[in-house]
């Protein structure tokens, strides 16, 4: 009786036994394939992520939607096949679906979703053969009315080819051309400013990519730097598109390489015709502080002197007296107070056109802040983070740099002047024209926000 006993625990035992494998197998299957199968949906989701982004990124080519939605569905696959490299973890992509929808108020919704199957090892024991996974992302693509305002100063020299490739490829390409698309306009400044091409001002919106290319590539370097000038332009044309078509999103970039040096204003003579004279008084250089500013150009073009009035308008500028308010009204003075000009009347000294310079641009970018319009800044070479070296003694703009006045018409978190109440815009600098593409490329992202 004990030994057929023991056979029958025996019995018992190896049954036990072989059903306490089969747990066990699964058990350490259901760990082993779903620690595959969660590696396979976190590279699922980044992959899809990316095509997201792809996605949205590819609706700027296309002369409708038609062309393109099915140029971001491309997109869309080309980034998800290169994230999502075939039998990862042994799984298979089964399909990629992309949507692109553009909604009444103007932004583009991309939906991008995917799913992928993963034969199982150990689990097929409990009878699950395999696992499905799904992965679904999406990015949001705005309409955007953007001014475009570049510096074409002397200063820019042979750096200018390199600017305007960059500009091209890294900022204006990244938008949306032809009808439906984007709103980009340009305005370019030296001594003076000009506006290069209009922004579309009704509903069919979209700008022309072969006229902004053009207009840039005919760019020259000369001249000073009226930097209020190109700022007040670039507000009254985004201005002056209909409330009623205005995208939600509206901003200024604008791109320069040094401090402002220009009052855009119509001056009273001593003596002499016409008068008054209305241009850009540029601050100069030489001599001293103190003394008056000397040069006068065209504030409509980018680097005319009124050469017809030419000495007898630059002599016979009176030195005291200089007016309160420039071309279009804006201020001389400062709005928060930054720069004091000196003298009442204000005194026409190389400093105080220089500060009046300073003040006017501000002044506009806080205008523009003011109207819910973002401001984004970008400046090209070191000159920009070095001092004033153009007067000797008695002028506080003498230890100001450039990078401080461009943060503060961005109003970036690191500006001297940040006002949180305002649109916070950002400032990026490109130490030499091989960083010149990362910049803009930074912008325009920062303009589009392709959020997932």
């Amino acid at each position: 009786m004990k030994s057929l006993y023991l056979k029958y625990c025996k019995g018992q035992i190896a049954i036990i036994v072989a059903i306490s494998l089969i747990v066990l197998i699964g058990m350490v299957g259901l760990a082993i394939d779903s620690g595959r199968g969660y590696g396979v949906k976190a590279k699922l989701s980044a992959a899809v992520d990316a095509a997201a982004i792809a996605a949205a990124r590819g609706l700027t080519v296309g002369n409708d939607d038609a062309e393109r939605l099915a140029n971001a569905q491309a997109s869309a696959q080309k980034f998800f096949n290169g994230n999502f490299p075939n039998n990862y973890l042994g799984s298979t992509p089964t399909s990629l679906n992309t949507t692109a929808v553009h909604k009444e108020d103007g932004y583009w919704q991309v939906n991008v979703s995917a799913t992928a199957n993963m034969p199982t090892t150990f689990m097929r024991v409990l009878g699950q053969n395999e696992i499905n996974v799904s992965a679904a992302g999406e990015a949001i693509r705005r309409d955007v009315d953007i001014m475009l305002v570049m510096d074409t100063s002397g200063s820019i020299g042979s750096a200018m080819t390199g600017l305007k490739n960059c500009a091209k490829n890294s900022f204006v390409s990244k938008f949306i051309s032809g009808p439906g698309g984007d709103r980009l306009g340009l305005v370019s400044f030296a001594s003076g400013a000009v506006l290069d091409v209009p922004i579309n001002k009704d509903a069919t919106r979209g700008f022309n990519k072969t006229q902004m290319n053009n207009a840039i590539d005919a760019f020259t370097s000369s001249g000073w730097t009226a930097s209020a000038e190109g700022m007040r332009r670039a507000l009254n044309e985004i201005n002056a598109i209909p409330a009623s078509y205005r995208s939600s999103l509206r901003a200024i970039v604008f791109f320069s390489d040094g401090a402002p040096n220009a009052v855009p204003a119509t001056f009273t003579r001593t003596s002499g015709s016409p008068n008054p004279v209305t241009g850009d008084l540029e601050s100069g250089t030489g001599g001293s502080a103190t003394g008056a500013a000397t040069l006068l150009y065209r504030e409509d073009r980018r680097d005319v002197e009124l050469a017809s009035y030419y000495p007898l308008n630059i002599a016979t500028l009176p030195n005291t007296g200089l007016v309160i308010t420039g071309v279009g009204g804006v201020p001389l003075a400062s709005y928060n107070n930054v720069r004091t000009l000196t003298g009442s009347p204000i005194t026409n000294t190389r400093c105080n056109v220089n500060k009046a310079a300073r003040n006017m641009v501000e002044n506009i970018a806080n205008t523009s802040r003011g109207q819910s319009i973002y401001v984004h800044s970008a400046s090209l070479g070191s000159a920009v983070n070095n001092p004033e070296t153009s007067f000797s003694g008695g002028c506080s703009t003498n230890s100001e740099v450039g990078s401080t006045i461009l943060k503060r018409l961005a109003n970036s978190t690191d500006s001297t002047t940040y006002n949180a109440a305002q649109p916070t815009g950002i400032y990026v600098s490109a130490a030499t024209i091989a960083q010149c593409d990362e910049a803009f490329s930074k912008i325009a992202s920062e303009i589009l926000r392709l959020t997932k």
